[in-house]
């Protein structure tokens, strides 16, 4: 069985360094790069869920376009 832990905080490494001593946890790293993407994705996850709840305004794509 395959588990994704995302552990925010300054406890983070004590509690990665916990799970690397137990017998049969393997502890996987991701790439910088395949790291930034997912943080990326859920920040646009997060901005579309506050513009569907009416919290936040979207940029029309026009106004995307005129900042390039």
């Amino acid at each position: 069985m395959e588990v994704t832990l995302e552990i925010k905080g300054e406890k983070a490494l004590s509690i990665l360094e916990t799970l690397k001593s137990i017998r049969g946890i393997t502890v996987k790293k991701i790439d910088k790069s395949k790291e930034i993407q997912l943080t990326d994705l859920a920040k646009a996850y997060q901005e579309t869920q506050l513009a569907e709840d009416g919290k936040i305004k979207l940029k029309t794509f026009d106004q995307l376009i005129d900042e390039v």
